[in-house]
């Protein structure tokens, strides 16, 4: 794989000017030939328990003049603005599944950019069941469209999103960018609820060129998403520790039978990944970089990370980072 500079930082892009009196030449406009492609994990957290030092699952993709959410927990509104970003800059989401840790900020990324009347129309692709994660958010938006804002009446909220439900193994072209579907096992569950509901969860590829950044979004062990992943520039992962986490339940809800505590462990070996996993898929997949995130840990991450971080070097000698809510990193050209 060619090499690529491939950075973590929290920087804000370089923009050009000409200056008054520039020449015709000078001041035509320039096809880049290294657009940007930066990923930052907004939301670090893993799980529908909130804690005080992560936020829920949300990232943001820039590429080139896209502004892409990817999965919008609680808080991503938020968590756009201190990354520089007014919600009004995304007009595409993608969300990997219908859990509400990873759907719950998108209702006020979608208000609030309506109720700034900011233009054009944001698209949600997601699995079965996101036009009518759609139609609820509209309708909860009812009440506001009649009252307005003191500024006249806004826009109907119908009119400002659309919703694509997405198939296993589709691909999206978005002028430049190339987004690769792949449903995974994460609804797969023991008496197949999800999947009598028609429900999936998906890992995406999103490519720029020959720049490739994959996202497992919520899975288990999956060769399919391994697959997926092939050569990649970087692999952007779930992660969990299983005996830590079952050990916490316990000691938190001494009230559960144990029947639950079994079903807990066995939803968390089957329909996530561990660290020493993930260091397999990134292995096999001859990717050049992990990035965990979607912690799904007991307390701050800095007790969990010595332990994260040796677990996934066991099987995968190239560069390893734990992202931190607002990381970004950039993934460079060939050079």
């Amino acid at each position: 794989m060619a090499r690529r500079t491939l950075t973590a930082c929290i920087a804000a892009s370089m923009v050009f000017t000409p200056q008054l009196g520039a020449t015709a030449a000078s001041a035509t406009p320039q096809t880049d030939p290294c657009p940007m492609f930066r990923w930052t994990t907004l939301g670090t957290a893993g799980g529908p328990i909130p804690t005080p030092e992560r936020t829920e699952p949300a990232n943001l993709i820039e590429a080139g003049d896209q502004v892409i959410l990817v999965d919008a927990g609680d808080a991503a509104a938020s968590q756009l603005a201190k990354a520089g970003r007014a919600v009004g800059d995304v007009h595409t989401v993608f969300l990997s599944h219908l859990h509400l840790d990873h759907t719950g900020g998108l209702a006020a990324v979608v208000g609030l950019r309506w109720m700034n009347e900011y233009p054009g129309v944001i698209t949600v692709y997601g699995p079965p069941g996101t036009q009518a994660l759609v139609d609820g958010i509209i309708a909860s938006m009812a009440m506001p469209a009649q009252m307005g804002f003191g500024l006249g009446l806004p826009s109907k909220p119908s009119d400002r999103i659309k919703a694509v439900e997405l198939t296993d193994g589709q691909v999206v072209e978005m002028g430049d960018l190339r987004v690769k579907v792949v449903a995974n096992n994460h609804l797969d569950g023991p008496g197949d609820f999800a999947k009598k509901a028609g429900a999936l969860a998906f890992s995406y590829r999103f490519e720029l060129g020959d720049r490739s950044i994959t996202y497992t979004g919520d899975t288990g062990p999956d060769d399919r998403v391994t697959e997926l992943a092939t050569g990649s520039d970087m692999l952007v992962s779930e992660v969990i520790e299983v005996d830590q986490m079952i050990a916490m339940i316990a000691k938190q809800r001494p009230e559960l039978a144990d029947f639950m505590l079994n079903a807990a462990r066995e939803h968390f070996t089957t329909h996530h990944v561990t660290p020493e996993q993930v260091g397999k898929m990134a292995a096999a997949a001859g990717v050049g970089r992990v990035v965990l995130t979607h912690y799904v840990i007991p307390g701050p991450l800095g007790e969990s990370a010595p332990s994260l971080y040796s677990q996934v070097r066991q099987n995968f000698s190239g560069e390893v980072d734990l992202s931190r809510d607002l990381s970004s990193y950039d993934v460079g050209c060939s050079r």
